[in-house]
């Protein structure tokens, strides 16, 4: 008894002494350093308190005999420093890195050769294509554009389209559509490159890039433009991209459903050889001195060739592996407090932070950036922030069943969807693979929504069952069910489109996917 009253004792000590530096600090914001000198106790030589000449690190002891370090320490402290900072760049590079994978996906893959090439999913987004959180409802039109080959670009979007166009940082760049300048009317968009100071003809939305290349996948509702052929036909006669230049001129467009494509990030030291060419492709302004600083620490300068040694690309290859690693558990296991979009459910929002530039007061959530980039493409403030009634797209993600538990693929879950889903448009659930984030590939369309046919079974009371697991269930219907992948996890996505009051203020609330017992 006497060791617990004294342990107690100890921590309300403690308790208080925190409390009393913390009230210390706060005290001191926001005044003025003679204020705050002015309550501090005079220093001398004495007062400082220099680090031991042994330190015992996670990465071995470290020695300074007589300030000096040794050679060990030497080498054992610059391996770890070049670790920390090509691990850090990883991270702070994946925005970029996946806008590159996406690109080069879409010209290598996909058979793009210049702007004007249009490749369209006009029969959905299936399996076989590895897009970040793709989704397998919509019809895609991918663009890459390249403004230091075309100069300013002309891009005419028709009325029916809506989408994101983004940089090569995978910054937001312009919307196409109802949240466009367009206003859903569809209209003519010139992209000037950047340091552009020619003339700007009348008639256009002008958008001023500060990167070269720039990325847009364009959505089209297939309830609206239809399928295959009638889509493929929609996109022949109405969208069209060309050099300012040339003028208008006949594009190449074509149906990629079914071909396959990885716009994957590397997830080993070739990533870094990424890096090396987003830099010295794009203007230096694009990125800053601090983070160009960074890279030429490792070794990445541009306009200079990129030869890293045996060191250097053994330091990077882990330093992927450990931002793999981050990454993994930013996004599966997030620890922000605003991930969670509703009290009592597992559901989170891709955008934690409600917005496309990942601002969180006068910061930026470098957390909540992660978690979108690993997971997800296409930076929009439609899809971040709560857009009038009916207009964009919100989207939530779950990894855990309501007890909190990851999902397995060993296992079986359900989901219950609520009657009256607030949408204008349609809803969509589908399910992704954990390790490539990418639709899982059991079935051509992982996926249940409110507009496929057959339309799913709909229980008495207006709500619909979705069920996932390895083999269907007895008695569920094959449309109420997405097959995952066993050995492993997965996790879920419903999409809202043209979201209503409902779904903005949160008076329909989506049920937690529950394990079947």
């Amino acid at each position: 008894m006497k060791m617990k009253t004294k342990t107690l004792a100890t921590l309300v000590v403690t308790g208080l002494m925190t409390a009393s530096l913390c009230a210390s600090a706060y005290a001191k914001q926001g005044k003025s350093l003679f204020e705050q000198a002015g309550t501090e106790a005079k220093q001398g030589w004495k007062d400082f308190k220099p680090a031991p000449d042994e330190m015992d690190t996670r990465f071995g002891k470290l020695e300074f005999p007589g300030g000096y370090p040794t050679e060990k320490t030497v080498q054992d402290v610059y391996d770890e420093l070049d670790l920390q900072r090509a691990t850090q760049l990883y991270l702070d590079m994946y925005p970029a890195l996946s806008m590159r994978g996406m690109m080069i996906g879409t010209v290598r893959d996909y058979g793009a050769k210049n702007s004007s090439y249009i490749s369209v999913t006009a029969d959905r987004l299936d399996s076989r294509a590895m897009w970040l959180t793709g989704n397998t409802e919509s019809i895609y039109a991918m663009i890459v554009f390249d403004l230091k080959v075309d100069g300013p670009t002309v891009f005419e979007a028709p009325e029916g389209l809506m989408g994101p166009v983004d940089d090569a940082n995978f910054l937001f760049a312009f919307d196409i559509g109802p949240t466009g300048m367009d206003k859903g009317k569809g209209g003519k968009y010139l992209i000037l490159p950047p340091g552009y100071e020619g003339d700007v003809p009348d008639g256009y939305f002008v958008f001023k890039s500060p990167t070269y290349r720039l990325f847009s996948f364009v959505r089209a509702n297939a309830a609206v433009v239809g399928t295959g052929e009638k889509a493929m036909e929609f996109f022949r006669k109405n969208a069209k991209v060309y050099p300012l230049k040339a003028g208008p001129q006949k594009g190449t467009f074509t149906n990629v459903t079914g071909v396959p494509i990885n716009t994957l990030v590397p997830e080993d030291a070739s990533a870094f050889e990424w890096m090396h060419d987003i830099i010295n492709y794009e203007p230096a302004e694009a990125f800053g001195k601090e983070k160009l600083g960074r890279l030429a620490s490792i070794g990445i300068i541009k306009g200079k060739p990129f030869n890293p040694d045996a060191r250097m690309k053994k330091i990077m290859e882990q330093a992927a592996k450990e931002g793999v690693a981050m990454s993994r558990v930013i996004a599966f296991n997030s620890r922000h407090e605003n991930a969670k979009v509703y009290p009592g459910r597992e559901w989170e929002s891709p955008y934690i932070t409600n917005n496309s530039t990942f601002y969180q007061g006068d910061y930026i959530n470098l957390e909540a950036r992660s978690t979108f980039h690993f997971t997800a493409d296409g930076i929009t403030p439609a899809m971040a922030a709560q857009m009038p009634e009916g207009l964009g797209s919100r989207y939530q993600t779950t990894y855990k069943d309501k007890d909190g538990k990851f999902f397995d693929g060993n296992k079986t879950y359900k989901l219950n969807v609520p009657d009256k889903v607030p949408v204008k448009l349609f809803w969509s659930v589908t399910v992704y693979d954990t390790y490539t984030r990418a639709v899982v590939q059991t079935q051509p369309y992982p996926s249940i929504s409110s507009q496929q046919t057959p339309a799913p079974v709909v229980n008495k009371d207006g709500s619909i069952d979705i069920y996932f697991s390895v083999k269907q269930p007895k008695g569920v219907a094959k449309q109420n069910w997405v097959e995952v992948i066993p050995n492993q996890g997965f996790f879920v996505y419903m999409r809202y489109y043209g979201p209503l009051n409902a779904f903005n203020n949160k008076t329909w609330i989506p049920n937690n996917v529950e394990l079947v017992k």
